[in-house]
C-alpha cells in the first residue's frame, strides 16, 4: 500500500506545511473579571496536493491517504504512550487556491497533534516528539515542506 501511496503523492506534488494550534482559555473567577489568554495547545501540519481533477467531490485517491493518514496518526499516538491527541481532519470538500503558484487548486488534509490534559496548559515534550515521529512518516513518502515553504 506504501507504494501506491508514494505514487499518489508524487502525482500531485504533495507537501506539507506546520503550523502552532491555539485555543482560547477563559478564565471565570467568582466576581472577577474574565481573563482571556491564548494558549498553544499543540501543532496542526496541513499537508497540500495539487488538485488534477475538476470534480467537485474528492477523488478515491484523497480517501486513500486519508486512511493511510489515520495509521499513521495511530501509530504515532502508540509509540507516544498516548501522551497526546493526534486526529487527521479531511477537507475534502474544501479547495485551497495556492497564492503562490497562479492559484493553483489545491486539496487539504491537516494532522492535528495536541494537548490532553487541561486547556490552561500549554503543548510540551509530548507534542513536540508525535510532531517529530508524524514528520518522520510523511518525510518517509516525500512529503515534506514546500518550496519556500517552513
Amino acid at each position: 500500500m506504501s507504494e501506491d501511496i508514494r505514487q499518489i503523492i508524487d502525482s500531485h506534488h504533495c507537501y506539507l506545511e506546520i503550523s502552532p494550534y491555539y485555543v482560547v482559555a477563559e478564565d471565570r473567577p467568582v466576581d472577577g473579571p474574565i481573563s482571556v489568554r491564548r494558549v498553544q495547545a499543540g501543532f496542526d501540519v496541513d499537508i497540500y496536493g495539487v488538485k488534477t481533477r475538476r470534480e467537485p467531490d474528492p477523488p478515491a485517491e484523497y480517501w486513500l491517504v486519508y486512511n493511510w493518514l489515520k495509521e499513521v496518526a495511530e501509530m504515532v499516538r502508540e509509540e507516544n504512550h498516548r501522551g497526546c491527541s493526534i486526529e487527521v481532519i479531511p477537507f475534502g470538500s474544501t479547495i485551497v487556491l495556492d497564492t503562490r503558484n497562479h492559484l493553483q487548486p489545491m486539496a487539504l488534509l491537516r494532522i492535528r497533534v495536541a494537548h490532553r490534559g487541561d486547556i490552561h496548559e500549554p503543548a510540551g515534550p509530548a507534542e513536540q516528539q508525535a510532531l517529530k515521529a508524524v514528520e518522520a512518516q510523511l518525510t518517509t513518502l516525500g512529503i515534506a515542506a514546500g518550496p519556500g515553504r517552513a
